[in-house]
């Protein structure tokens, strides 16, 4: 976990080498806490650094956890009680710190703020690490820390993953349970984001599961089980479950706005060099433009009017159906994760549209992965893989097939 240009360890290989001695726990904390101060300064990725709760935490630790020694950033305003937080620290992991996030009442949130600067993205530092996960996704493609926690309602995972070119991960709704238990509106799925798609599978298996602030989540969802791991080589097939190809369903977009034509050719090049069945099939689905604010009041508490929250149900079910009949004919459905690369670190309320693609399946709660597609113009590009309810593991499965491996971003 070393700081510096070379690509850091991924979370798995950290905690093996903290179980087997080679390393400390405090050894790789202080290598973590030295990299957040160096980068800090130029990203602004920290809300708070806990460097005493860190190094205690390092000599306490019992190096037998999946994620022995392994730091990570906590989402700012995370609740200390949060399930995903203390699982994350039963297996192990260390948090080092509080990661920033937007100011509350923004109308976009794809941006973060520490009181004073608006955090940066490591590939380019006029541009915006997108949130509201912000300076959790900053951190880990910067390579301070593998992993952050986050939570996602309308793209708050997948929107900075794809901005930072890294990987998230929205669960089918209830993967994870949540603190505050079921939300009304059911928009928010806690997870995490990560440099290693693995590494992001892992600690949402671990988070996973009933918990009694949450007892409606998901039951446990255990890693799943891949037939060959992922390679470079498109010639390289590995599946799970039937040795077939994966039947995929591409749109460039889901709603009125168009994507950028530069990521509409990035994630359709990825495609079309996959070892993937292109299939197209009609979809038409109702804008969320009217259902997902509503929800989102019903979130947080801030109530709706009865006929706004039958609309907002009458779109659910009906893009619910309509999705349902799409997977009877395509195992996922693949889009750009945002219709635009990283916009101005300070021009998210003009750049509010980036986030069609990601709302639609937090209105419905499908699982949705988004990882590096490519680069245009310097910058990443994900794609997001949608799978049907309760598939997590063949979103997974597509997304770990599809990705590509990006350099290290300039600012590492």
């Amino acid at each position: 976990m070393a700081f510096g240009p070379r690509r850091p360890m991924t979370a798995r290989a950290v905690a093996e080498q903290v179980r087997s001695g080679a390393v400390s726990a405090r050894e790789i904390v202080e290598s973590a806490l030295q990299a957040a101060r160096e980068l800090d300064p130029v990203l602004h990725f920290l809300d708070e650094l806990d460097a005493d709760g860190a190094r205690r935490a390092a000599e306490r630790l019992e190096p037998g956890g999946p994620l022995a020694g392994v730091p990570f950033l906590i989402k700012a305003r995370t609740p200390p009680e949060s399930p995903i937080l203390t699982r994350l620290v039963a297996g192990g992991a260390i948090p080092i710190g509080w990661a920033t996030r937007a100011r509350p009442g923004a109308v976009s949130l794809t941006f973060g703020w520490n009181g004073t600067e608006y955090t940066r993205n490591p590939w380019d530092l006029t541009r915006s690490p997108g949130g509201s996960t912000a300076g959790g996704a900053a951190a880990v493609a910067a390579g301070v820390v593998p992993l952050a926690t986050g939570g996602d309602s309308g793209g708050s995972l997948r929107i900075p993953a794809s901005f930072c070119g890294i990987a998230g991960f929205k669960g089918t709704y209830g993967r994870v349970p949540r603190p505050g238990g079921r939300a009304l509106g059911g928009l928010t799925t806690a997870g995490v984001i990560g440099a290693d798609l693995d590494d992001v599978i892992l600690a949402t298996s671990i988070a996973s599961g009933p918990h009694r602030l949450d007892p409606t989540a998901l039951p446990h969802w255990p890693v799943p089980v891949f037939e060959n791991p992922p390679t470079k080589s498109d010639a390289d097939s590995w599946l799970v479950g039937s040795q077939r190809r994966w039947r995929v369903a591409y749109r460039s977009t889901l709603g009125a706005s168009a994507a950028d034509p530069g990521v509409d050719r990035v994630v359709r090049e990825r495609l079309s060099r996959a070892d993937v069945e292109l299939v197209d099939v009609p979809l038409e689905l109702e804008s969320t433009e009217e259902a997902w604010p509503v929800l989102s009041d019903l979130d947080n508490g801030r109530g709706a009017e009865a006929a706004a929250a039958n609309r907002a149900r009458f779109i659910r079910d009906h893009n619910n159906t309509a999705l349902a009949d799409v997977f009877t004919a395509v195992d996922v459905l693949v889009t750009p994760t945002t219709l635009t690369v990283a916009h101005g670190y300070d021009q998210h309320e003009q750049n509010i549209i980036t986030a069609d693609p990601c709302w639609i399946f937090n209105v419905t709660g499908h699982p949705a992965v988004s990882v590096p597609a490519g680069l245009s113009d310097g910058l990443p590009v994900g794609m997001q893989v949608v799978a049907p309810h309760g598939a997590d593991e063949i979103a997974l499965a597509v997304a770990r097939r599809l990705q590509i491996e990006l350099p290290p971003p300039p600012v590492r």
